[in-house]
């Protein structure tokens, strides 16, 4: 790893560009190193399998919000679901007895103000945005997401309360982006090439073409003038301080009557290496937290946010926490298919996708 410092891996965090070598480019403009070195020093970090790398893209942006439904009804037993399940993002097995989904809807559907239980045993919640986790090394240290000493230790969670309280206490001095007017239209293409960046960051671009069954020239246009916009940057997909976690996930409900408060408090939580994902609304203050820790640490883990909540404008629904058993969770990458539709082929149908989007445009 001595090739490997903090700088070099949160630089990936800011890449927003398709293809190996394309980024292996933009990272030594980046850092202002010679392009060879740069490529041998990401040989290094991917042969070694160190970390696995996916790419955070705007949900919002492909006019997709993130639904969760904790329920205790088993969807994927049952034939009635099908048109449902081609929207399912992840599953997961609930302690003590209930089922974990995720699914990604068109925005514009009904939008739900607050989590709304549809009766006694289910709850459905909203999001807007999604962050995958993006572990500060300079703050917490390579060795944090391999020591379990280290990552789970009390002093890492020090070290997060510093990153809340340096963000949420510069809230009120966020610049507020005025959206472009001109609005770019996604097709089909657009969401195959994040599909392929989902399974891997680093794929090369003859890679995708060929996977979606396109042309060089065509994936080149989408990857230069559509998919940049699209990614947030390059994320850690797993990191080996997981497996220690011994299956344990905490889901974790958040809520402010600032919807900024909630969106820079999941900001902060994502550089944390136990902290898997984040998700957020932007009109209310609603946020969801996943943590992958041992079980001995989830009263830790609770009163901790509670107390920072305290003096920070958030609270903890502590009737909205709950367990999820990682080992038996399933997951599932766009386009809303089931896994065995397009596995082992890992290619999409674009004309079947264009169909399955028919509110997408078209763009060559």
């Amino acid at each position: 790893m001595k090739l490997i410092e903090p700088e070099f891996l949160e630089t990936l965090y800011k890449i927003r560009t398709v293809g190996k070598y394309q980024i292996v480019k933009e990272l030594a403009r980046i850092l202002g190193e010679d392009v060879r070195s740069v490529l041998y020093r990401v040989n290094v970090l991917l042969s070694k399998n160190y970390f696995k790398f996916s790419v955070d893209y705007s949900l919002s942006e492909l006019g997709l919000k993130l639904v969760v439904i904790i329920t205790n009804k088993n969807f994927l037993s049952e034939e009635t679901s099908a048109k449902f399940m081609k929207f399912i993002r992840a599953t997961a097995y609930v302690f003590p007895n209930k089922y974990f989904y995720s699914l990604f809807m068109p925005i514009n559907e009904q939008e739900l103000p607050q989590p709304l239980k549809i009766d006694s045993e289910t709850i459905l919640m909203e999001f807007h945005e999604r962050l995958r986790n993006k572990t500060s090394f300079k703050t917490y240290g390579i060795d944090s997401v391999f020591s379990p000493e280290k990552g789970f230790s009390k002093e890492s969670f020090n070290k997060l309360e510093k990153v809340i309280e340096n963000t949420l206490v510069n809230i009120s001095k966020r610049i507020t982006y005025v959206e472009n007017e001109e609005r770019i239209v996604f097709d089909a293409i657009d969401l195959g090439i994040i599909k392929e960046l989902e399974k891997n960051a680093f794929i090369k671009q003859s890679e995708i073409a060929r996977a979606l069954g396109i042309s060089m020239g065509k994936l080149r246009r989408h990857a230069k003038s559509h998919v940049p916009r699209l990614i947030k940057g390059i994320r850690l997909k797993g990191i080996p301080l997981y497996p220690e976690a011994l299956g344990t996930s905490l889901l974790v409900l958040v809520r402010s009557k600032d919807p900024e408060i909630v969106k820079g408090l999941c900001e902060a939580l994502v550089t944390h290496p136990t902290v898997v994902v984040c998700a957020y609304r932007e009109d209310v203050g609603l946020g969801m937290v996943q943590f992958v820790i041992p079980f001995s640490m989830v009263r830790f883990v609770v009163e901790f946010l509670e107390r920072v909540g305290n003096k920070y404008g958030f609270e903890v629904s502590r009737d909205m926490m709950w367990l999820l058993n990682v080992e038996f969770g399933k997951r599932f990458t766009l386009p809303y298919k089931r896994w065995e539709e397009y596995v082992p082929k890992m290619s999409w149908n674009i004309n079947e996708l264009r169909r399955i989007f028919s509110g997408f445009g078209e763009t060559s």
